[in-house]
């Protein structure tokens, strides 16, 4: 299952910078995980329906019929696959350009809309790659190991069952004798080698170095999901197994609080309550500091709230920290010869969103975005987002 981060964003910037004379089609599509909708086939009705309204606006654009249905192909297998829409999050988001295309399940409910421009449309997905948007969950308790992604609003299950058993006790022939822990002679496969467990060692010593050799092979694992991710990290599990995956770990955005569950294995709505309990204080303590960094140098020069302002100095890489509260697109274009961007009335053909445009160049730059409605920052009367950059110098 396919998680977005930034370096996915970064591959389609790169794709549809050199993909010449293409257009971008963005899907966004708000879908059900289970129930009466995923059996009625909802969702692939909606998505049909995007298809449709994507083939109209590609002819807008006066791109021939059987160019058309270059484009769409790669939707219309997707719409065709049944098993892949018996799997869903929250939401949907598709991105589809000559030569290219790419899906991905979402913990967030989308808009239910679709984009055809000269760019891919991310404006949708900036509160998952926010500063106060996406964690991660690992469940380490040994009667249940899972992975999950959360928001403040949602949690999903990411299966991680192809590289990971599903307890402890599977993976490690642990033994369960009244409310103890033990073990059998018994031989565990670790990274293609086996290894042999029975007399000539401490029960502890070797329970302790099977585990740790069990949490190296789920970490390894892991980064097939995580890649290059810098979402926080949520522990879960007892305060013993949590310090060992926490020592060898590669992952460096493990939150420095444990969630403990040595009372029993908690659901997954329970998990996501004690998981909001440790994030929440972190990401309003986040959003805070940086606004108090903006307000300390604010009418100095080093800031500003003018949408076209901040989207040209984010293509020149000056935004340190980006604030923007939820909105309807800004559409306008930036000029290179001028180094300036401009903001239009009405979507001209060229355009991208100056939001988009703003947030995603300082996400690629290694700049901080924070989406939301907090200290402030609240959708403008005018339906046009309410905006602040802090810049780098």
């Amino acid at each position: 299952m396919a998680l977005i981060n930034k370096s996915d964003i970064e591959k389609m910037i790169n794709v549809q910078s050199n993909t010449q004379n293409a257009l971008c089609l963005s899907f966004y599509l708000p879908t059900h995980r289970a129930g009466q909708q995923t059996l009625n086939g909802a969702d692939t009705i909606s998505f049909k329906n995007q298809v449709k309204k994507a083939k109209e606006l590609l002819e807008r654009h006066d791109v021939p019929e059987a160019e058309i249905a270059q484009y769409i192909k790669p939707a219309e297998d997707l719409l065709h696959d049944n098993n892949f829409w018996r799997h869903q999050g929250d939401g949907l988001a598709v991105f589809i350009t000559k030569g290219f295309s790419a899906h991905y399940t979402l913990p967030m409910a989308m808009p239910n809309e679709v984009y055809v421009l000269d760019q891919f449309y991310f404006t949708p997905i900036l509160p998952i790659l926010s500063q106060n948007g996406r964690f991660f969950i690992l469940n380490l308790y040994r009667e249940k190991i899972a992975f999950y992604e959360a928001t403040i609003d949602k949690i999903r299950p990411i299966d991680i069952s192809s590289f990971v058993p599903e307890t402890f006790n599977q993976a490690l022939k642990f033994d369960v004798k009244g409310n103890d822990q033990d073990f059998t002679n018994s031989t565990t496969t670790v990274n293609g080698s086996n290894i042999v467990h029975g007399a000539g060692s401490t029960k502890g010593d070797e329970e302790h170095a099977r585990v740790r050799e069990f949490m190296l092979e789920i970490d390894n694992n892991l980064q097939q999901i995580l890649h290059n991710a810098t979402e926080p990290l949520v522990l879960a599990g007892v305060d013993h197994y949590c310090s060992i995956y926490r020592s060898i770990s590669k992952y460096r955005h493990i939150v420095a609080q444990n969630i403990n569950v040595n009372e029993g294995v908690d659901d997954m709505n329970t998990l996501h309550d004690k998981a909001l309990a440790v994030m929440k204080p972190l990401m309003q303590q986040g959003h805070t500091d940086s606004m108090t960094r903006y307000q300390n140098v604010a009418g100095t020069g080093a800031t500003s709230e003018d949408i076209a302002t901040v989207a040209a100095e984010a293509v020149h890489g000056r935004v340190d920290t980006l604030f923007i509260s939820p909105s309807q697109p800004v559409w306008g274009s930036y000029n290179a010869v001028s180094a300036t961007a401009e903001v239009h009335d009405e979507y001209q053909r060229g355009d991208d969103d100056l939001i988009n445009l703003a947030a995603i160049k300082t996400i690629a730059q290694g700049g901080k975005v924070f989406v939301g409605n907090l200290n402030g920052m609240s959708q403008s009367a005018d339906n046009r987002a309410n905006v602040k950059a802090l810049f780098r110098y």
